[in-house]
């Protein structure tokens, strides 16, 4: 019996007994404390269906909260679409009317410069007076004064837009572009 396998093979015997002998003393057990565990069976199969419901309507209510959120997500990037898309064209526009006065100037010169008519000795003063005379109707507090002056009695841009009939859009736009002109001015 010197092999280590042997010692293997007893052991192995030793557990086998024991666990035939063991079930029977607690199967004896079983018939003594048998409405108990019965009741504790039922008490845990109980607190188990509760769980289960209580995991189903969090799962609904996850899924409902994450299904109004895409949506409310999909809102706003719509929203944010239609915004840039007005930006643009707002871009193009204001793009639009620098270039058409820009037209304007270059045509006044070539006009002035032109052969067979009196050019002034001095080309820089007509220049000068257009520019002149159209800085005055640009100043854009003069221009909308009614404007500004609710907005600086601190009506909102909503009152504003139906009181003098005007887009809020275009309010914003004539404030931002009064500050623009302020900080170049400045």
């Amino acid at each position: 019996m010197d092999q280590p396998w042997v010692y293997i093979v007893l052991v192995g015997l030793l557990i086998v007994v024991y666990a035939k002998i063991i079930p029977r003393k607690s199967e004896g057990a079983a018939k003594t404390d048998g409405p108990i565990v019965r009741e504790m069976e039922q008490a845990m199969d109980h607190l188990a269906m509760e769980l289960e419901e209580q995991n189903k309507a969090l799962i609904e209510l996850f899924s409902g909260t994450k299904q109004t959120y895409e949506e409310h997500m999909a809102q706003l990037a719509s929203r944010v679409e239609t915004l840039e898309k007005q930006c643009q064209e707002l871009r193009d526009e204001l793009g639009r009317l620098t270039f058409s006065e820009e037209q304007r100037r270059v045509s006044r010169q070539a006009d002035a410069s032109m052969p067979g008519e009196a050019v002034d000795t001095e080309p820089a003063k007509p220049d000068m007076q257009p520019e002149a005379t159209n800085k005055a109707p640009m100043n854009m507090k003069e221009r909308y004064g009614e404007l500004f002056g609710l907005y600086e009695s601190g009506k909102s841009t909503d009152y504003i837009a139906k009181k003098l009939g005007m887009n809020k859009g275009e309010i914003s736009l004539i404030l931002q572009l009064a500050k623009q002109e302020e900080r170049s001015n400045a």
